[in-house]
């Protein structure tokens, strides 16, 4: 896995989110790292996140053959990576690490959070990451003929993607099978018995199982 390479820059989520110009950008850094290397990662699986990761470092996400890949990263993947990086950052402004221990500063012009607004604040963020996560996930899982790895098995200890929701609610399908690309219609306007519109893993498969 590659791990120097960001999927957003400091200043997209500095752009994106209420994060002020003034704050360093190499305090935002971490919680890019680590948002996608837990949020993200668990969504795309290790063979689409790795993908990602190699477009991303070699610029060939650019290219014209990788248009898909481009839109995955632009209108998905940066909007959902934002909200985690935001969701995350909000613990290390609260609190800082110094040579003296852990401090939450103060100034004269403002007094810090307490922990009910900080609480407040984290649940928000991570209502809105989740939103962005799921329309996602539903991205992928409709388009899947698109991005090959992200159902593709090469190692079975590689991390296999999150089908169910991000926000961990089952979801309740019919009980009729996907085709395939079709809707199963018999050509009367009803669809057939025993067929279902969507894939038979979306919402019933876990990348534990």
């Amino acid at each position: 896995m590659i791990y120097n390479v960001l999927m957003i820059s400091e200043q997209t989520l500095k752009n994106n989110s209420p994060i002020t110009e003034n704050v360093d950008t190499s305090e935002l850094r971490f919680s890019i790292q680590m948002a996608q290397n837990i949020f993200v990662l668990e969504t795309l699986g290790q063979n689409l996140y790795n993908k990602m990761l190699e477009l991303i470092q070699t610029n060939d996400i650019e290219l014209s053959g990788n248009t898909h890949y481009k839109v995955l990263l632009k209108q998905y993947i940066t909007p959902m990576l934002t909200q985690y990086a935001y969701y995350l950052a909000l613990d290390n402004f609260f609190i800082k690490f110094v040579n003296i221990g852990l401090q939450q500063f103060r100034s004269e012009q403002s007094n810090p959070i307490t922990i009910k607004e900080l609480t407040y604040l984290k649940n928000n963020a991570k209502d809105n990451a989740q939103f962005l996560d799921n329309l996602m996930r539903r991205y992928l899982v409709f388009n899947t003929w698109m991005f090959p790895e992200y159902t593709q098995v090469k190692d079975p200890a590689d991390l296999l993607p999150e089908f169910t929701g991000a926000f961990k609610s089952q979801l309740t399908l019919p009980s009729r099978r996907y085709l395939g690309g079709s809707w199963g219609y018999n050509g009367s306007g009803t669809i057939l018995d025993g067929y279902c519109e969507y894939p038979w893993w979306y919402g019933g498969r876990r990348s534990g199982e």
